[in-house]
């Protein structure tokens, strides 16, 4: 699963555009791929998204990729990576929240260093999933999704939060995310290490 988020400025049929996008391009990967549906919430703030995917790694990476193309959300950054996950956190499957509109509040200050701030992001996430789960039904998911999520305000992360971590310059932006993934690994065998360096490398030393 990953977590992703991005800062832009839409009006709401903007969003559910984008939106209903995304959605038909995750759709596309699991035909072509031949993989399990990708599941998760995009929850669209009034100049912030906050995205949870859970999909395949390959079908991950690809959504990265297409996040690039989309110039609302080209400036995404990657807050966590996670493999291997037992079960999904959002069971019924994808749905983008278009969150009502809401003044910000004032920048948010804390001492929780940046690492804090985002697994709490994910464990606010861990909550909302729990809340989607047991309360919204599957049939017609995706509208009920938005009713009833926009409507527990506590479940939901503070667009302050996604602010502050979308600027703080520590997390990669996911067009360096994927350079750094996707580039081969300059690996050095034990056999190649010399210690002590060997002197008289040149003719004059």
């Amino acid at each position: 699963s990953s977590g992703i988020n991005a800062e832009y400025g839409l009006e709401k049929k903007e969003k559910k555009s984008i939106g209903s996008k995304l959605e038909k391009f995750l759709k596309q990967c699991t035909s072509q791929l031949a993989h399990e549906s990708s599941s998760g919430i995009m929850l669209m703030y009034n100049v912030h998204t906050l995205i949870c995917l859970e999909a395949s790694q390959e079908v991950i990476m690809l959504f990265l990729r297409e996040l690039g193309a989309v110039p609302a959300l080209s400036e995404c950054k990657v807050l966590s990576f996670t493999e291997n996950v037992p079960s999904r956190l959002f069971q019924h499957g994808w749905a983008d929240v278009s969150l009502p509109t809401r003044p910000l509040e004032q920048k948010l200050e804390t001492s929780d260093t940046i690492s804090q701030i985002i697994v709490g992001v994910m464990q606010q996430i861990v909550k909302l999933s729990e809340y989607v789960n047991h309360n919204v039904p599957k049939v017609n998911y995706k509208a009920r999704c938005e009713t009833m999520i926009s409507s527990q305000i506590q479940l939901i992360v503070p667009e302050e939060t996604v602010e502050y971590v979308t600027a703080d310059k520590t997390i990669l932006p996911t067009t360096d995310y994927l350079e750094k993934y996707t580039s081969p690994v300059d690996i050095v065998l034990d056999q190649e290490i010399v210690w002590p360096v060997a002197v008289r490398l040149f003719p004059y030393m």
